[in-house]
Protein backbone atom coordinates (compact mmCIF):
# COMPACT_ATOMS: atom_id res chain seq x y z
CA UNK A 1 0.00 0.00 0.00
CA UNK A 2 1.11 3.51 -0.84
CA UNK A 3 1.51 6.72 1.34
CA UNK A 4 -1.57 7.75 3.00
CA UNK A 5 -3.04 10.65 5.13
CA UNK A 6 -5.72 9.95 7.22
CA UNK A 7 -7.63 13.14 8.15
CA UNK A 8 -9.86 12.81 11.41
CA UNK A 9 -12.88 14.32 12.96
CA UNK A 10 -14.96 14.00 15.82
CA UNK A 11 -18.04 15.15 16.95
CA UNK A 12 -18.18 15.14 20.95
CA UNK A 13 -21.13 16.06 23.93
CA UNK A 14 -21.93 19.85 23.91
CA UNK A 15 -24.05 22.07 26.13
CA UNK A 16 -25.00 25.69 25.46
CA UNK A 17 -23.56 26.53 28.96
CA UNK A 18 -19.82 26.83 28.51
CA UNK A 19 -19.02 26.72 32.37
CA UNK A 20 -21.09 23.13 32.80
CA UNK A 21 -19.57 21.79 29.47
CA UNK A 22 -15.90 22.85 30.84
CA UNK A 23 -17.06 20.65 34.08
CA UNK A 24 -17.75 17.44 32.03
CA UNK A 25 -15.84 14.83 30.53
CA UNK A 26 -17.36 14.98 27.21
CA UNK A 27 -17.54 11.91 25.18
CA UNK A 28 -17.12 11.22 21.64
CA UNK A 29 -20.19 10.70 19.73
CA UNK A 30 -18.78 10.49 16.11
CA UNK A 31 -15.61 10.01 14.38
CA UNK A 32 -15.47 11.10 10.90
CA UNK A 33 -12.09 10.07 8.39
CA UNK A 34 -10.86 10.51 4.84
CA UNK A 35 -7.52 9.06 3.65
CA UNK A 36 -5.74 10.86 1.19
CA UNK A 37 -3.97 8.52 -1.29
CA UNK A 38 -1.04 10.21 -1.97
CA UNK A 39 -0.12 8.06 -4.97
CA UNK A 40 -2.93 8.79 -7.13
CA UNK A 41 -3.37 12.53 -5.07
CA UNK A 42 -7.05 12.11 -4.29
CA UNK A 43 -9.14 11.40 -1.08
CA UNK A 44 -9.84 8.04 -1.80
CA UNK A 45 -12.88 6.88 0.89
CA UNK A 46 -14.37 8.57 4.05
CA UNK A 47 -15.97 6.77 6.49
CA UNK A 48 -17.93 7.45 10.11
CA UNK A 49 -18.54 5.84 13.47
CA UNK A 50 -21.00 6.56 15.33
CA UNK A 51 -20.26 5.86 19.37
CA UNK A 52 -22.89 5.12 22.08
CA UNK A 53 -22.98 7.65 25.08
CA UNK A 54 -23.01 6.08 28.55
CA UNK A 55 -22.65 9.16 30.90
CA UNK A 56 -24.93 11.99 29.21
CA UNK A 57 -27.87 12.56 26.91
CA UNK A 58 -27.44 14.34 23.83
CA UNK A 59 -28.78 17.80 24.94
CA UNK A 60 -30.55 19.75 22.75
CA UNK A 61 -28.29 21.73 21.83
CA UNK A 62 -26.15 18.92 20.72
CA UNK A 63 -28.59 17.83 18.58
CA UNK A 64 -29.41 20.86 16.64
CA UNK A 65 -25.28 21.52 16.27
CA UNK A 66 -24.90 17.93 14.94
CA UNK A 67 -27.59 16.51 13.55
CA UNK A 68 -26.62 13.36 16.07
CA UNK A 69 -30.19 12.37 18.11
CA UNK A 70 -29.54 9.91 21.26
CA UNK A 71 -32.25 7.62 18.62
CA UNK A 72 -29.66 7.67 16.78
CA UNK A 73 -26.98 6.68 18.95
CA UNK A 74 -28.92 4.32 20.71
CA UNK A 75 -29.39 2.58 16.89
CA UNK A 76 -26.19 2.69 15.18
CA UNK A 77 -24.09 3.70 17.97
CA UNK A 78 -20.98 1.22 19.33
CA UNK A 79 -19.24 0.97 22.48
CA UNK A 80 -15.88 3.52 21.90
CA UNK A 81 -13.73 0.04 22.61
CA UNK A 82 -15.22 -1.67 19.51
CA UNK A 83 -14.59 1.43 17.56
CA UNK A 84 -10.98 1.79 18.92
CA UNK A 85 -10.06 -1.59 17.56
CA UNK A 86 -12.40 -0.84 13.96
CA UNK A 87 -10.15 2.24 13.70
CA UNK A 88 -6.98 0.52 14.07
CA UNK A 89 -7.57 -1.97 11.83
CA UNK A 90 -10.24 -0.67 8.97
CA UNK A 91 -7.79 2.60 9.12
CA UNK A 92 -4.35 1.86 10.24
CA UNK A 93 -4.59 4.61 13.18
CA UNK A 94 -1.58 3.02 14.95
CA UNK A 95 0.62 2.64 12.18
CA UNK A 96 3.26 5.47 12.29
CA UNK A 97 3.58 5.28 8.50
CA UNK A 98 0.27 6.91 8.01
CA UNK A 99 0.24 10.78 8.61
CA UNK A 100 -2.63 11.97 10.81
CA UNK A 101 -3.94 14.93 10.68
CA UNK A 102 -6.87 16.86 12.87
CA UNK A 103 -8.04 20.77 13.10
CA UNK A 104 -7.57 21.51 16.25
CA UNK A 105 -6.15 19.38 19.32
CA UNK A 106 -8.16 16.60 18.56
CA UNK A 107 -6.21 14.63 20.97
CA UNK A 108 -6.91 17.02 24.29
CA UNK A 109 -10.43 16.57 23.63
CA UNK A 110 -10.68 12.48 22.73
CA UNK A 111 -7.80 10.89 25.36
CA UNK A 112 -10.06 12.00 28.31
CA UNK A 113 -12.70 10.11 27.25
CA UNK A 114 -10.76 7.04 26.66
CA UNK A 115 -9.61 7.24 29.61
CA UNK A 116 -12.51 7.71 31.48
CA UNK A 117 -13.33 4.38 29.87
CA UNK A 118 -10.59 2.62 30.42
CA UNK A 119 -10.00 2.18 26.34
CA UNK A 120 -6.85 2.25 24.80
CA UNK A 121 -5.99 5.18 22.80
CA UNK A 122 -5.47 3.62 19.50
CA UNK A 123 -3.90 6.81 17.54
CA UNK A 124 -0.25 6.99 17.07
CA UNK A 125 1.84 9.94 18.37
CA UNK A 126 2.23 12.16 15.39
CA UNK A 127 -1.04 13.42 14.91
CA UNK A 128 -0.39 17.73 13.41
CA UNK A 129 -2.70 19.74 14.19
CA UNK A 130 -3.12 21.41 11.04
CA UNK A 131 -4.92 24.80 13.07
CA UNK A 132 -1.60 25.13 15.11
CA UNK A 133 0.78 24.63 11.91
CA UNK A 134 -1.21 27.27 9.89
CA UNK A 135 -1.51 29.88 12.77
CA UNK A 136 2.45 29.71 13.19
CA UNK A 137 3.08 29.09 9.10
CA UNK A 138 1.05 32.06 8.16
CA UNK A 139 -0.91 34.50 10.55
CA UNK A 140 1.06 37.84 10.72
CA UNK A 141 0.07 38.13 14.15
CA UNK A 142 -0.23 34.52 15.32
CA UNK A 143 -3.75 34.28 16.13
CA UNK A 144 -4.90 32.33 18.90
CA UNK A 145 -7.84 30.60 17.04
CA UNK A 146 -7.84 30.22 13.16
CA UNK A 147 -10.98 28.73 12.23
CA UNK A 148 -10.93 25.80 9.34
CA UNK A 149 -14.10 27.88 7.27
CA UNK A 150 -11.98 30.59 7.22
CA UNK A 151 -8.92 28.50 5.67
CA UNK A 152 -10.66 26.98 3.49
CA UNK A 153 -12.02 30.04 1.76
CA UNK A 154 -8.48 31.29 1.13
CA UNK A 155 -7.10 28.41 -0.63
CA UNK A 156 -10.33 27.84 -2.99
CA UNK A 157 -11.82 24.70 -1.00
CA UNK A 158 -15.32 23.96 -1.24
CA UNK A 159 -16.41 22.54 2.45
CA UNK A 160 -18.53 19.38 2.32
CA UNK A 161 -21.80 18.94 3.72
CA UNK A 162 -23.60 19.41 6.21
CA UNK A 163 -20.65 21.19 8.39
CA UNK A 164 -20.45 19.51 12.29
CA UNK A 165 -20.75 15.71 10.77
CA UNK A 166 -17.49 14.04 11.47
CA UNK A 167 -17.18 12.71 8.04
CA UNK A 168 -17.84 15.87 6.24
CA UNK A 169 -15.61 17.85 8.36
CA UNK A 170 -12.90 14.90 7.81
CA UNK A 171 -13.60 15.32 4.38
CA UNK A 172 -13.41 19.24 4.22
CA UNK A 173 -10.03 18.63 6.17
CA UNK A 174 -8.63 16.46 3.46
CA UNK A 175 -9.28 19.12 0.71
CA UNK A 176 -7.29 21.15 2.27
CA UNK A 177 -4.84 18.79 2.88
CA UNK A 178 -4.41 18.60 -0.81
CA UNK A 179 -4.56 22.10 -2.03
CA UNK A 180 -1.93 22.87 1.12
CA UNK A 181 0.49 20.05 -0.39
CA UNK A 182 -0.38 21.32 -3.98
CA UNK A 183 0.73 24.83 -2.82
CA UNK A 184 4.01 23.79 -1.22
CA UNK A 185 2.74 24.66 2.15
CA UNK A 186 2.52 21.66 3.73
CA UNK A 187 4.77 18.13 3.37
CA UNK A 188 6.86 19.99 0.71
CA UNK A 189 8.46 16.57 -0.48
CA UNK A 190 5.41 15.63 -1.65
CA UNK A 191 4.11 18.56 -3.79
CA UNK A 192 3.77 17.64 -6.99
CA UNK A 193 3.30 21.06 -8.89
CA UNK A 194 3.55 23.96 -6.34
CA UNK A 195 2.26 26.59 -8.25
CA UNK A 196 -0.15 28.03 -6.13
CA UNK A 197 0.05 31.13 -3.61
CA UNK A 198 -0.58 30.74 -0.27
CA UNK A 199 -2.86 33.71 1.21
CA UNK A 200 -0.44 35.18 4.17
CA UNK A 201 -2.13 37.68 6.82
CA UNK A 202 -4.98 36.13 9.06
Amino acid sequence: MGKRILCIDTELTCWDDPAYQKRQTREIIQFGLAEIDLDRFEVSRTGSYFVTNTRHPISKFCYELTGISQSRLDKSGLPLDQVAGLLAEKWGVAQPWNALVSWGDERAWMAPDFAAKGVDYPFHNGLLNLADYYRFSFCDHRRARVSLGDVTERYAVEPARPQHNAEADALTLARLVLAMIRAGHLYPALTPNPDLEAPHGL
